[in-house]
């Protein structure tokens, strides 16, 4: 077999393209992620082929020098590329619950399984929220790693003429296992081995045949052209139409189908055609032997800049690729090629090359392990002041005051905003002595008064009932219930790109869909109180907060501050949030109706002037984000809650005790 075809780094090169452009914008090629199947069926064909030109002289040296080459070939420019955006991401990175993934699949990048740190994540591939991590793109490199561990073996026994079906085995398997989390869980079918496994197969089971074909006279030459043109067109319509919502089964049949059928023609056929030429020229052959590291510094490129500058303008975007060619060019010819020369050097044994590299994987990881703690007194960014940014830091104690309450239980249930609470809430413990039982799961808005949260197959159902069995086996008659959570539409979240349209936004509340879900909401709270006052009447519920269409911790730095997302929105008349906050406050009403005896705390009067509502006071964030409190923010309202909510105890009390 040929070791060397030129076409194919040709489609290495179309294909690293479109990644590239889908992650600039999707708008500019909808289905360019299918590129990185591309990349999955040349690697598949390739490191077969590797394994069938050095056919085993020895056992021990057939392994060890395929994965000495592996190492050489994939780790020097991927170590250069973590270490030195791991570097980037103490510098400038605000330290936050949304960037602590970014720390985890970075190390998990080392041992290429990052793609299991993703799976079991929340978000999916294509969340918003993915474009902050620098690190997102190695998944695929821990699919292809975890698949060398595999294929050697299954190469090997080919080779040796037994358990020679064991790589169809493994497509059919891989293949069912695609079809099934396509249709039950997105994230298994798109970062795992089991479910892309058929993809990379693909890839051998094509080399296997072509080498059954040696020697042999076929009709592949005939039809060659058209092979091309037909797997060409099929990788196109891959880029173009594919459902990422239907992912990878079925749409990743386009891309796999098409690579296989290309790279047959390149192979076999040797066409002499458009497509050829163009697969064969200088700029695509010069930019597929760069796809390797183009690949590496594309993505982490332009997550710096989502998060700096911004990546929207056509300024920018050029600016962003001209960096990552660059920077490739480093890597592929400082870095690449340099490490290649080293691991085919027949002077150092294959065995001292394997176990040289993982050891250097295991120091350089430990080193940047120690690098990333040190992200809050490195880093650059002011978010690090954990006293005035973090609602979660904790505070000083003092025993001045009376333990009046140490014999009581507040109980808060709620959503990541009950969490965002969590300074005022430990202030009230220090101060008062009652116990703090915080409850709290991000989207599991309990009583939130905007949407219904508890419907059937929802996490947070299961969830509140854990919660209310937990309360019912552990609470007090006398005990108390805080219900916390977002109450106000939000206008933008942690990863929007641009400020929300404020009319527009004001508008939705009340569309038959918003007017609806605000119905099932109120019912579905109603039911809530009244199942949690069978356990005891002391019930406190938050009113909605301001939120903002400005996000802090992304805006706080010298260098962000030109990101469109800081362009507008930190500060709005109170009439204005009184009027946007009515709909759910009117909710409340209806609650207080029902239920007098649930108590109302409004925070809002403490986080804004008579006339004004503003992110800020005395220059300090009183959020981290849009609608999430900061440190600074629970010290603002601490003394309104704790007011509130003494006086509500006192007086409920007093009523119980008059009557």
């Amino acid at each position: 077999m040929n070791k060397h075809i030129k076409g194919i780094d040709g489609l290495r090169a179309l294909a690293v393209i479109a990644v590239i452009l889908y992650h600039l914008s999707s708008n500019f090629l909808p289905g360019g992620f299918t590129g990185v199947d591309v990349f999955f069926v040349i690697s598949g064909y390739v490191v077969a082929s590797s394994l069938y030109n050095r056919k085993p002289s020895s056992t021990n040296e057939y392994f060890w020098d395929f994965y000495s080459r592996r190492f050489f070939r994939i780790y020097p420019a991927l170590l250069f590329c973590l270490v030195t955006c791991c570097i980037v991401v103490v510098l400038f990175i605000p330290q936050f619950f949304v960037s602590r993934m970014i720390n985890e699949t970075a190390l998990y990048a080392f041992f290429g399984v990052s793609n299991f740190s993703l799976a079991f994540n929340n978000d999916s591939y294509f969340s918003p929220s993915t474009d902050f991590n620098p690190f997102v793109h190695t998944w695929s490199l821990g699919v292809e790693e975890q698949f060398y561990l595999i294929y050697p073996f299954v190469m090997y026994f080919w080779l040796k003429q037994k358990y020679k079906n064991a790589i169809y085995f493994l497509f059919a398997a891989s293949f069912i296992a695609t079809i099934y989390y396509s249709l039950t869980h997105t994230n298994y079918a798109y970062y795992l081995l089991t479910s892309r496994l058929w993809e990379l197969a693909a890839g051998a089971i094509l080399l296997k045949w072509h080498v059954s074909l040696t020697g042999k006279n076929n009709l592949i030459k005939v039809s060659s052209s058209a092979s091309l043109y037909l797997g060409f067109l099929f990788i196109l319509c891959g880029t173009i139409f594919s459902n990422k919502g239907q992912f990878p089964f079925p749409w990743a049949l386009l891309p796999v189908v098409g690579t296989g059928l290309v790279i047959n023609a390149l192979v076999l056929g040797k066409p002499h055609n458009l497509i050829s030429s163009l697969l064969a020229s200088t700029s695509l052959q010069h930019l597929g032997k760069l796809s390797y590291s183009l690949y590496l510094w594309h993505w982490p490129i332009f997550s710096f800049f989502r998060w700096s500058y911004g990546l929207q303008s056509m300024l920018e975007m050029f600016l962003a690729i001209t960096i990552t060619y660059i920077l490739s060019l480093i890597s592929f010819y400082g870095v690449e090629k340099t490490f290649q020369k080293i691991g085919r050097t027949k002077k150092i044994n294959s065995q001292i090359k394997v176990f040289a590299s993982l050891a250097t994987i295991f120091l350089t990881t430990a080193v940047t392990y120690k690098g990333l703690s040190t992200q809050g007194w490195n880093s650059l960014s002011v978010t690090t002041n954990e006293t005035v940014w973090s609602p979660y830091t904790s505070i000083r104690t003092t025993k001045d005051s009376p333990l009046i309450l140490s014999d009581r239980t507040l109980y808060v249930l709620g959503d990541s905003h009950a969490g965002a609470y969590s300074k005022m809430l430990r202030q009230l413990a220090n101060d008062t002595g009652i116990n703090i039982k915080l409850m709290s799961k991000g989207g599991c808005g309990v009583a939130n008064l905007r949407e219904p949260v508890l419907l059937p197959g929802n996490p947070c159902l299961n969830k509140l009932e854990k919660w209310i069995e937990e309360i019912k086996s552990t609470a007090k008659p006398d005990d108390i219930i805080f219900l916390a959570s977002l109450k106000t539409y939000r206008f933008v979240n942690q990863n929007s790109i641009f400020p929300a349209n404020i009319e527009e936004k004001l508008a939705n509340q009340f569309n038959d869909k918003a007017i609806a879900d605000r119905k099932l909401a109120l019912n579905e709270s109603l039911t809530i109180i009244q199942s949690l006052r069978q356990i005891t009447p002391y019930i406190i519920i938050d009113a909605p907060k301001p939120i903002y269409n400005y996000i802090a911790f992304r805006c706080a730095d010298w260098y962000t501050q030109d990101n469109p997302i800081c362009g507008a929105g930190y500060e709005f008349d109170r009439e204005f949030m009184e009027k946007y906050r009515q709909t759910t406050t009117s909710s409340l009403e209806t609650i207080k109706q029902q239920y007098p005896n649930v108590s109302v705390w409004d925070p809002l009067p403490a986080l804004c002037s008579t006339t004004k509502c503003s992110l800020f006071k005395n220059n300090k964030p009183l959020y981290f984000d849009s609608d999430h409190l900061s440190g600074y923010g629970n010290q603002v309202i601490y003394p309104s809650f704790k007011q509130h909510f003494e006086n509500y105890l006192k007086n409920f009390d007093m009523s119980a005790t008059s009557r």
